[in-house]
Formats: C-alpha cells, sequence, structure tokens
C-alpha cells in the first residue's frame, strides 16, 4: 500500500498535468494562442481559489457542495450593489459577508447541530442558487466599475492580475496550513478529532471556521468572476463545487480526512481544467463533456481510497 500510495501522490498528479498540458501545445496550434492561454489561466484561478477552501473542509472530514452557489450569490448581491453605483469596496465587504454567512451558517448547522456535512451543503447548494435568481428574478447584470474587470481580466505583462491574485492567495493558504498552530489543529482535527479535543482543540470551533474560510474564498472567487464577464449570471457555473472537490482529491486530500496538500490542489485545478479545455478544443460533443466529469471523479474517490488503504484494511 505504501508503494500505491507513492504512485499516485501529487507529485504524480503535477508530472501528468505537466505532460497533458505538453501534449496539447504539441496537439492543438488554438492551445497555444494567448487567448485560450488566458481564458485557461482564469478558469484555473475560479476553480483553485475555491478549492483553498474546499481543501482546508476535505481535510477535516468535512464536504462542502455549495461553494459555487455562494459565488453565485456573494456575485449577484455584489452586482445588485455596483450597479446602483455603491461604493465598489462596500460592495465587496458586501460580498464578503454573504460569503462569510454562507459559510457560518454550514459551519454551524455542522458542528453545533451534528448535521451531516453532505446533506447541509446540499440544502444551501439548492438555497443559494434559489436566493440568487431571486434577487434579479432570474436576471444577468452587467457593467461593473473599471478596477473590478482589470481584477477579473486585466494583464500586468503577460500575466493575468487575477493569477496574480491566485499566487497571494496560495502562498498565504500554504502558511497558513504548514506554519501555524491553526494549519495543524486541521490536520488533528480531521484526523484524529479526539485526539484534537483531549489537546484542548475546541473541534467544533475549528470546523466551523473552515467552512467560513470556504465561504470567504467564494466571495473572491466572485469577484473575480464578475470582472472576467464584466457581469453576474445567476444561472453561471453550474456544477464547478464537483470540479472544485476532484481537484483537492487528485491533488492528494482525503475525503476521509487528515490529509491534503494546497499545492496539490492547483495541480488538480490545472488538470481539471485542461481537460475541459481540450474537449473544447478538440470538438467534443457536449454531452460527452458530463461523462468525462463523471469518470473523472470516479477516478479521484478510487484515487482516494486506494491512498487511505481501505480495500486492503478490508
Amino acid at each position: 500500500m505504501i508503494r500505491v500510495k507513492s504512485i499516485i501522490g501529487e507529485q504524480f498528479i503535477f508530472f501528468f498535468m505537466l505532460a497533458f498540458f505538453i501534449f496539447m501545445v504539441f496537439a492543438s496550434p488554438q492551445f497555444r494562442s494567448h487567448y485560450n492561454l488566458f481564458n485557461l489561466w482564469l478558469d484555473v484561478v475560479i476553480t483553485s481559489i475555491l478549492g483553498i477552501g474546499m481543501t482546508m473542509v476535505i481535510i477535516t472530514a468535512g464536504i462542502d457542495l455549495s461553494v459555487a452557489s455562494s459565488l453565485v450569490l456573494s456575485a449577484m448581491i455584489g452586482a445588485i450593489l455596483m450597479s446602483q453605483k455603491v461604493n465598489t469596496l462596500f460592495s465587496f465587504l458586501v460580498m464578503l459577508a454573504v460569503g462569510l454567512g454562507f459559510g457560518l451558517f454550514n459551519g454551524i448547522m455542522i458542528s453545533r447541530l451534528k448535521m451531516v456535512p453532505f446533506i447541509v451543503t446540499l440544502g444551501t447548494l439548492s438555497l443559494g442558487r434559489g436566493l440568487a435568481m431571486l434577487s434579479t428574478h432570474a436576471r444577468s447584470v452587467y457593467g461593473f466599475p473599471d478596477i473590478v474587470v482589470r481584477l477579473g481580466s486585466g494583464e500586468i505583462g503577460y500575466f493575468p492580475v487575477a493569477g496574480i491574485i491566485l499566487v497571494i492567495l496560495y502562498f498565504f493558504a500554504w502558511y497558513l496550513l504548514n506554519r501555524t498552530v491553526f494549519g495543524r489543529s486541521i490536520y488533528l482535527v480531521g484526523s484524529n478529532p479526539r485526539a484534537a479535543r483531549l489537546s484542548g482543540i475546541d473541534v467544533d470551533r475549528m470546523k466551523t471556521l473552515v467552512y467560513v474560510l470556504s465561504g470567504l474564498c467564494a466571495a473572491f472567487a466572485a469577484l473575480i468572476q464578475m470582472g472576467r464577464l464584466n457581469a453576474a449570471k445567476p444561472n453561471m457555473l453550474y456544477g464547478l463545487e464537483l470540479d472544485v472537490i476532484s481537484a483537492v482529491v487528485l491533488g492528494g486530500a482525503s475525503l476521509f480526512g487528515g490529509k491534503g496538500n494546497i499545492l496539490g490542489t492547483l495541480w488538480g485545478a490545472l488538470l481539471i481544467v485542461l481537460i475541459r479545455n481540450a474537449m473544447v478544443l478538440f470538438g467534443v460533443s457536449v454531452y460527452y463533456h458530463q461523462v468525462v466529469k463523471g469518470l473523472v471523479i470516479f477516478a479521484a474517490v478510487f484515487i482516494d481510497i486506494l491512498r487511505s488503504g481501505v480495500l486492503r484494511r478490508r
């Protein structure tokens, strides 16, 4: 089992992703275009930012199916405010409050009321989408301040502004998980909650906090998505939560808790987005996209089972 773990670790995902990228460079001239690479990177940014919060949630043996819904609801509320010429900074703070509130609700339901994370976040997935639709009666909102557009689609030299934001966020997330007491506590809560309690860690508080962080990540991603499209649409990004979960698990996190790697999440997100982009460039029918997404999810779960040694224990 040690050999299996080493073969399918996050290093393997990185090299597989790199090999797939190189293959696409030579296989498709359209892939190499600045337009495609720019949009590819923006797709990675959205998925990866959501992956930061999701990684912490999954390390605690939780799950958050509501991240995309939280993103969309935050975006719609922010878009309504900005369309009414409300101060941009205040609008963003309201978006953060929406994401925080969404995460806090999930965390309280799961940690305090002991409800199953899958059921709670499945409910808030539907709740968030519904509230987003009701907020504008299913209409899209267009036109935002220049600073928002620059954050989502601007460039500094050849580098997207959103990509620079992603690098900064990942540095802080890596530091938080690997160099702080808070990060070590997250791992302990996921691997052995009883030992965490005996060590003086407030397990319920930690679980609530990781869902709050997941909601805040959704609000950050919402701002970038708004700037990317210069629009907010209540029906955007359907199914993105499954891509995020797949990316986190492919990157080394375990659905059984206690394991996760923030850099692995980034490699997993890159691989997921590359596969999606390749299907578009090669003209694969949209009907097969869902099939491939399902197969990727099965692969991610199967890899997690192999890493965790569940089959061997049975």
